[in-house]
């Protein structure tokens, strides 16, 4: 039953056009940044600036596929949760014999399948250009299981702010403004607090390049799971509360 919530959700993102454009405006956005990555890498002497292709692509490709994801887990987890609870459809749902906790796994598993299709998408740019360029498929396999992750995070962030608006805009940016504040926690100048270390570890960008960078470190793994987790248990919270209520 899990699976068939995560079916029919990932399914219902590409019954319309929506799911197929914004697909297609993601990969023309990385055709673009690909080609300025390789401008800057040909010409005179291009062997001399080939070491650093690797982290250019990574860090180009990837960074602009994890604002793409910024932009689009918000607005797809408000549908996917958000709007069942707009229009009615919630309680029906619950009604099948699963537990809030099942159903609400499956709506998150519904949209880590949405999240690997802006995974995959670098990761083919990337090997698109083994043979032409020495390219590295573990800094590649890296970037791509961090950004991975990124999306996951994003996706739970934007179920718990569904969770708490049932309408999908007001969803969105909620989501929106909580995803913002794990983007800049780690501005601790601007607080003029530069020692909070912890703030630095809150901000999931931090994280996410160390697997740019090809490093795939334990605590960050143990961030984003934390972080998926808490902000899963949190909308389950939320949901069991508007059962009782």
């Amino acid at each position: 039953m899990i699976g068939s919530i995560a079916l029919r959700d990932w399914m219902g993102a590409f019954r319309t056009p929506v799911g197929w454009v914004s697909l297609a405006a993601t990969q023309a956005i990385l055709g673009y940044v690909l080609l300025k990555v390789l401008d800057e890498f040909t010409g005179p002497e291009p062997a001399l600036r080939s070491a650093g292709l690797n982290l250019e692509l990574t860090h180009n490709l990837y960074g602009t596929a994890a604002v793409v994801l910024l932009l689009t887990m918000p607005i797809l987890a408000a549908r996917a949760l958000g709007g069942e609870l707009r229009d009615g459809t919630w309680p029906l749902l619950a009604s099948a014999p699963l537990t809030l906790a099942e159903l609400l796994l499956g709506k998150f598993l519904g949209l880590a399948l949405l999240v690997l299709p802006v995974c995959l998408l670098p990761l083919g740019l990337g090997l698109m250009l083994s043979g032409a360029a020495p390219v590295d498929p573990g800094l590649l396999a890296a970037a791509s299981l961090g950004l991975w992750l990124t999306g996951l995070l994003f996706a739970a962030v934007g179920l718990w702010a569904a969770s708490l608006v049932g309408q999908p805009v007001a969803a969105a940016v909620a989501g929106y403004g909580v995803l913002l504040l794990l983007s800049v926690v780690n501005r601790t100048e601007l607080l003029g607090a530069p020692q909070l270390g912890a703030l630095d570890w809150l901000a999931w960008n931090q994280h996410l390049f160390w697997f740019l960078a090809g490093v795939v470190r334990i605590s960050d793994l143990t961030y984003f799971a934390l972080l998926t987790a808490a902000f899963l248990a949190l909308a389950l919270r939320r949901l069991d509360n508007l059962r009782l209520g």
